[in-house]
C-alpha cells in the first residue's frame, strides 16, 4: 500500500492513501478508542478526538473519559461523526484509574488508547487492531510515537533519555516483539487477557504528580501470563509537545518521577537502552534529578 507522509514539525507519521491491498486489513475489526484528559486545554483534547474519529477501517466508537468536571467538551459536538462517541465525566485518581476505567465500560475487546494530546494517523486503528487479530498470542501491540515540536526542539531532545520522558518511542517501521508500549498511542486485545487484568492504579499520573511506569508494568504481567507485546511500526502517532515542556525545570521533574518509579518498581538507576553521545553530554542535567527520585523512591517508596 503505498502511503503519503503527515508532517508534524519535522516528524512524519505515515498515512494510506490507496485501498488496502491486503483482504485481510480491508476487514474491518471493532475497536474502543479511548482517551482521557491530564491538564490538556480544551482545543487541543478536541483536535485529539477528531483524528480519533476519523480512523478508517476500523468500526466501533471513541471513549473519552473526562476528568475535568469544568471541561468543554460535549458528545453533541461529535455528532454524525465515522466512529460513535461517547462520554463518561468522573473524579478519579488518576491516568491508571481512567484507564481501567475505560477498560470497564469498553463497548468492544479491543481497546486502543491515546494521549490527549496524541494525533492519530488515519489507519493507525486498522493497523494496531490487525496486529492483535493476526496472532493468537499478541495481546498488547504499541506503536510508532513522533514529536510534534511547538517549534526547533531542545538540544537536550537529542539524548534517548530525554526522549523517553516526552513519551516517544520511534523503533521504525517495522513489527517485532518488544518489551514495553509508551502511552500517547497502543492497544490492549480484553479477550486474550486474563480476567479483570487492569493498570496498577498506584502508578502513572496522579495528583499532579508525573509518575509513569504502569504501561511497562503491565506488559511484564502479560508476559508473565504467557502472552506477547509487540511494536508496530506502521501504525503513528504524533505526539504534541507544548511549549511549556520544552523548558529545563519541566524535563528535570519528569526524571525526578521516572527515577522515582524505576526504584518502586524495583529497578536500578540505569538507562533503558544504550546510552548516545548526547546521553552522555547531557548527563550532568538529567543525572542529579533522576538520581534524586531514585533515592526517594528507593528510601521512601
Amino acid at each position: 500500500m503505498e502511503q503519503a507522509p503527515l508532517e508534524a514539525n519535522g516528524a512524519r507519521c505515515y498515512r494510506s492513501i490507496r485501498s488496502c491491498r491486503s483482504q485481510e486489513l480491508c476487514v474491518p475489526q471493532a475497536v474502543t478508542i479511548t482517551l482521557t484528559r491530564y491538564a490538556e486545554p480544551d482545543a487541543l483534547v478536541a483536535e485529539a478526538i477528531r483524528h480519533a474519529l476519523a480512523q478508517q477501517g476500523v468500526t466501533g466508537e471513541v471513549l473519552f473519559i473526562e476528568q475535568n468536571m469544568a471541561g468543554g467538551i460535549t458528545e453533541q459536538a461529535f455528532a454524525g461523526a465515522p466512529l460513535a462517541f461517547r462520554m463518561i465525566r468522573a473524579r478519579l485518581g488518576g491516568l491508571s484509574e481512567a484507564r481501567n476505567l475505560a477498560m470497564d465500560h469498553a463497548a468492544h475487546p479491543m481497546v486502543l488508547f491515546l494521549d490527549a494530546d496524541a494525533m492519530a494517523a488515519p489507519d493507525w486503528a486498522a493497523r494496531l487492531a490487525q496486529t492483535l487479530a493476526d496472532n493468537a498470542r499478541v495481546a498488547v501491540a504499541g506503536c510508532r510515537i513522533v514529536p510534534g515540536w511547538p517549534g526547533k526542539p531542545p538540544l537536550w531532545a537529542k539524548a534517548r533519555v530525554v526522549n523517553d520522558q516526552y513519551s516517544m518511542l520511534d523503533l521504525g517501521t517495522g513489527t517485532f516483539p518488544y518489551h514495553r508500549v509508551v502511552g500517547a498511542g497502543f492497544a490492549v486485545d480484553m479477550a486474550k487477557l486474563p480476567p479483570h487484568m487492569r493498570f496498577d492504579p498506584t502508578l502513572g499520573r496522579r495528583e499532579g504528580k508525573l509518575f509513569s511506569g504502569e504501561e511497562s508494568e503491565f506488559c511484564a504481567r502479560v508476559r508473565a501470563a504467557g502472552l506477547e507485546v509487540v511494536y508496530d511500526g506502521r501504525a503513528c502517532v504524533t505526539h504534541v509537545v507544548p511549549p511549556e515542556r520544552t523548558r529545563l525545570p519541566w524535563i528535570a521533574r519528569r526524571l525526578f518521577y521516572a527515577g522515582h518509579g524505576r526504584a518502586v518498581l524495583g529497578g536500578t538507576p540505569a538507562p533503558s537502552q544504550k546510552p548516545g553521545l548526547a546521553d552522555w553530554l547531557t548527563l550532568p542535567l538529567t543525572l542529579p534529578p533522576y538520581a534524586l527520585g531514585w533515592l526517594k523512591g528507593k528510601l521512601l517508596g
